[in-house]
């Protein structure tokens, strides 16, 4: 998929750089691809996934505007009883919580090609958007380092450049030292100080754009909480069924399309009432009255709105898989279990009423199968 989103790019006469991460490219692929093109081809970004889909077969599960400049796809494809993922992660110009950082034509000017034949970035350009990603994360670790310490080894003189206008001048010789020797404790002393002295830093835009970045920022932000990117998961069927199996492969293999996987049982558990403990005689207990199965169905009704509103909602927003094992329509085909009376209606007037998940998975094998 990536050799060919390559040829794609290049075939639809797509200017591009591939920002970081290339070096094990096309054999190893350890994160997002990072990329960057112009701002008329970032628009034309939908209809070259949607291309890709269809040559390679692969299904297009994803795409998320990160920032207003960004967005991130998912590519996924059969490979044998597993699934293959590919996360081209484009910009048509580098921001970080809406500020700018990078522009994508002075970045495609300087392209080469590198050893394994993709578009890359001039060493000092990429050691800018590495080091400011990754001082911005809050996170340097040593590998980190040795790959700023490969690019400075390539250009000294353009790092040296980009250091001297991201970092305060006492503490340049002692950023450039670190990263050289892989001094990861350095970065971790220095890291808020690094970080304000990135916000303080010149920008790279007047403050009509940055006004403009802004309300275009909360325009995507608005749009990402009224469509989420997230998937919400009911899975239902008796006990043996194999719901546990069914929810361990949902969460490790679609976690790649999803930012983060979480797991529910039975309900939100909004009030972080810890985890649920599993019935050893779900059938042995007598059922409670009316007037307690009542207060029982209005309080899982209320903990799954208001779950839902702090919980579940906000995840899907952050593009999250949430797995249920059981949900409230668990108590319509099984009331024993909850011990419910016989002839109980409140619930079934009531399901109607929980929020629903994106999509059920009712399992019915018996558990001996």
């Amino acid at each position: 998929m990536l050799i060919a989103f390559r040829d794609l790019l290049e075939r639809s006469g797509v200017d591009h750089v591939v920002l970081s991460g290339y070096q094990g490219f096309p054999e190893r692929i350890d994160s997002d691809v990072d990329f960057m093109v112009s701002p008329q081809d970032f628009a034309r970004l939908p209809q070259i996934v949607g291309e890709l889909s269809r040559a390679t077969g692969a299904q297009w599960v994803q795409l998320m505007r990160h920032e207003t400049t960004a967005a991130y796809c998912v590519l996924a494809s059969r490979c044998g009883d597993r699934i293959a993922y590919l996360h081209p992660d484009a910009a048509s110009d580098y921001r970080r919580n809406g500020r700018l950082w990078l522009r994508s034509a002075p970045v495609l000017a300087t392209r080469r090609r590198s050893a394994n034949g993709f578009w890359v970035p001039s060493a000092a350009v990429e050691f800018e958007y590495y080091f400011v990603k990754r001082v911005d994360k809050g996170v340097v670790e040593a590998r980190h380092l040795e790959r700023l310490a490969d690019l400075y080894r390539q250009d000294p003189g353009g790092v040296v450049a980009v250091l001297s206008r991201l970092v305060p001048g006492e503490a340049r010789p002692g950023a450039l030292e670190a990263i050289v020797s892989g001094d990861t404790a350095w970065f971790v002393q220095q890291r808020s100080r690094l970080r304000s002295a990135l916000a303080a830093g010149p920008v790279a835009e007047g403050w009509t754009a940055r006004l403009a970045s802004r309300l275009s920022e909360w325009r995507r932000q608005l749009q990402r909480a009224a469509l989420p990117t997230g998937l919400v998961v009911g899975v239902l069927g008796p006990d043996g069924s194999g719901k546990s199996t069914v929810i361990e492969h949902l969460c490790t293999e679609l976690a790649p399309a999803f930012r983060s996987v979480q797991r529910c049982h039975l309900r939100p558990r909004w009030g972080g009432g810890g985890s649920a403990v599993a019935a050893t005689d779900p059938h042995g207990q007598p059922p409670r009255g009316w007037a307690a199965s009542s207060a029982k169905v209005a309080l899982f009704l209320l903990d799954y709105w208001i779950g839902w509103a702090t919980r579940i909602q906000p995840a899907k927003v952050r593009s999250s898989l949430v797995v249920f094992d059981r949900y409230f329509h668990d108590m319509l085909a099984d009331p024993v279990r909850y011990r419910l009376p016989p002839g109980f209606p409140l619930a079934s007037w009531v399901a109607p009423l929980v929020p629903q998940p994106d999509v059920w998975i009712v399992l019915q094998a018996e558990p001996q199968v």
